[in-house]
């Protein structure tokens, strides 16, 4: 890592800091004494980012939490890494079909309550547990597909919308990273690299979870 982006690194936390407030979420997480440097420098920008989604509505998240509390969330209780996957496997969801995906997964098996917020987000928490697996997929297959081809996993146990975004994240992300590279930008090819690997990860994860997911029928 070269001085320049050390310093780069060290300035983003710093202003997230000194601009903390009580109506950016993520900044109650990378404050916080229990929140390690690592993952203080992994939720900095999603902290930047809440400083312009929460004031345009346009880019209000149809989840709730957001996927930027997701994200903070997730890394804070899980570690960078896990973390990290666990926010790209959220991203690649929110996508025109959450609706219809969230509708067909828990209305079935919870009260309207817990499957919608008061103010009519799709509610997924970061702890949520899944329902019972009823649908006769394997989410231990699911995973290996998508290990094989990212997003094919999702497409085996249903969520076929899920596995195109999936699929199309991972590969930008990682066209733009060996476009970078190739080109001698290593910074920039690095950190698309890593968000390739992040998203990889991420669909491993989804396939596994969208076949444990899924209602028989479907």
């Amino acid at each position: 890592m070269t001085i320049f982006l050390r310093i780069f690194v060290f300035a983003i936390v710093y202003l997230c800091f000194l601009s903390a407030q009580t109506k950016h979420p993520a900044d109650t997480v990378l404050v916080s004494d229990k929140t390690s440097l690592a993952e203080k420098i992994a939720i900095s920008p999603i902290a930047l980012w809440q400083r312009i989604s929460y004031s345009t509505p346009m880019l209000s998240c149809q989840f709730y939490p957001s996927c930027s509390n997701y994200a903070a969330q997730s890394i804070s209780e899980k570690g960078v890494i896990t973390g990290s996957i666990m926010a790209a496997e959220r991203i690649v969801r929110c996508n025109p079909a959450a609706y219809h995906y969230h509708l067909r997964d828990n209305l079935i098996t919870l009260p309207h309550e817990e499957t919608f917020h008061s103010d009519g987000r799709l509610i997924n928490q970061v702890n949520a547990s899944l329902p019972v697996q009823q649908n006769g997929k394997s989410p231990k297959l699911a995973a290996v597909f998508s290990t094989l081809i990212p997003g094919s996993g999702r497409i085996y146990a249903g969520r076929n919308w899920d596995g195109i975004f999936g699929f199309l994240t991972f590969f930008l992300s990682a066209e733009l990273a060996y476009d970078h590279l190739n080109k001698g930008h290593e910074i920039r090819g690095g950190l698309f690299l890593i968000s390739s690997l992040v998203f990889y990860g991420g669909e491993i994860l989804g396939a596994y979870r969208a076949a444990q997911a899924t209602p028989q029928g479907d």
